[in-house]
């Protein structure tokens, strides 16, 4: 692939597409990038607000655990399945304009939980609430694409996705200081009201309007969008970047779930202190993201990818030899490097391989393969989950060690077919 010009997209047609995310400079790039991460790290904590607001929820309302778990369905189904139509929108109106709507419906939806008085709001906002939060994570990848060099876009995305761990670091402590303080209705709303002057600050910086090369209204179609999808999703390549996205989905929404009752089970901690020991371990994570993208630019992504998934597998294999805390926190820390290094060096190959396929829906492709990862994450780590409450510890951590061996199989295959090329 050539090198994009700092700050600029192509388009079939050969025009050039200016991202406003600052001037056509390296550090005004970054500073945009910057600014979509410090929003992705608020809406990080907004995913894990109803976990830890959770008790106080029940208390409330009477709520089952049951209709609970439909809420959760709610959320990522709402989360997953909005990425494609976020990128086919991205491509035809401009990424600046979708990430500005993604952040209003989710603030809004946020906020409309202080005055929800039926289960059926409560369900139409947490789903509203996942589809802004899925749309903006989708759509601020493809503005990274528009934004940084190609010889940059690791670095740029390992800022963006060093946000999410951050964000299982400081949302517990946050929503639980709120909840201390506030009730249940009130932190919604004090919460929604935290992006709007993000969002104030990246127009200020420069207007984020990146736009498609198409005049708005007259830009790519639905129709021809899935018609590309689908044309694409059968080739190996494809399914192989499906594959190993998925691996890692699992692996990671299996560990957010399992983590702090593991710790509890086998400590003598109690489930706030593991709760926030998991929220630490995952927080290393942030370091790995950032490294992970600095060296996806030196050695390319595969390397990483590779190096991420074994580093882990190994990791939870050592695992089931370790019994106390210090040894088992060490263990825990090096799986989470492991890990979160491989998201940059993921992004990066979906952007790549989007871009490959169509310029002129590229955002729909990045779209379509997010969503495609996700979708198939959550239903194995619903498997796992099963695996873990049927089976035990041991017979979960085998199965997650196999997700992530067959992750690190098809990066290798990816890799063959490639030729090395990411």
């Amino acid at each position: 692939m050539g090198e994009k010009e700092p700050g600029r997209g192509h388009a079939d047609d050969g025009t050039t597409v200016v991202s406003p995310l600052g001037p056509e400079t390296v550090p005004s790039a970054f500073i945009g990038v910057a600014i979509l991460s410090l929003i992705w790290f608020v809406l990080s904590v907004y995913r894990i607000t109803f976990s830890v607001s959770l008790p106080d929820f029940l208390e409330v309302t009477g709520i089952t655990y049951t209709g609970v778990s439909v809420l959760f369905g709610a959320f990522f189904s709402g989360y997953a399945l909005s990425q494609f139509p976020a990128g086919l929108l991205a491509d035809r109106f401009g990424p600046g304009t979708i990430i500005a709507s993604s952040i209003l419906a989710t603030t809004v939806a946020l906020g409309s939980l202080s005055v929800a008085s039926s289960y059926a709001h409560v369900f139409l906002a947490v789903l509203v609430i996942g589809s802004g939060i899925g749309s903006y994570r989708a759509v601020s990848q493809i503005a990274v694409a528009h934004t940084v060099p190609e010889r940059m876009e690791g670095a740029a995305l390992g800022l963006l996705t060093a946000a999410n761990p951050l964000g299982y670091v400081v949302g517990p402590v946050a929503i639980a200081i709120l909840l201390t303080k506030y009730d249940v209705y009130t932190v919604p709303l004090l919460l929604a009201l935290v992006p709007v002057p993000l969002v104030l600050l990246a127009y200020l910086v420069n207007p984020v309007s990146i736009r498609s090369a198409s005049k708005v209204g007259r830009g790519p179609t639905a129709r021809q969008a899935l018609s590309t999808f689908r044309e694409h999703l059968c080739a190996t390549t494809t399914l192989l970047v499906i594959a190993f996205g998925t691996a890692f989905t699992t692996t990671s929404n299996s560990l957010l779930a399992i983590l702090p009752l593991y710790l509890v089970e086998t400590t003598s901690l109690s489930l706030t202190v593991g709760g926030l020991y998991a929220g630490g371990i995952f927080g290393v994570g942030a370091i790995a993201a950032l490294t992970g993208g600095v060296f996806r630019d030196r050695v390319g992504a595969i390397p990483i990818l590779v190096a991420g998934f074994v580093t882990a597998a190994v990791a939870l294999a050592v695992l089931s030899f370790v019994s106390s805390l210090p040894h088992v926190l060490a263990t825990l820390a090096v799986f989470s490097l492991g890990l979160n290094s491989i998201l940059p060096a993921r992004d990066r190959v979906i952007n790549s391989h989007a871009s490959d396929c169509s310029d002129r829906h590229t955002g729909a492709m990045i779209g379509g393969l997010r969503s495609l990862c996700y979708l198939g994450g959550s239903l194995g780590a619903v498997l796992v989950g099963l695996g873990f409450a049927r089976f035990g510890v041991t017979v979960g951590f085998n199965s997650l060690i196999a997700v992530l061996v067959i992750g690190a199989i098809c990066v290798t295959a990816l890799w063959n077919v490639e030729n090395s090329r990411y």
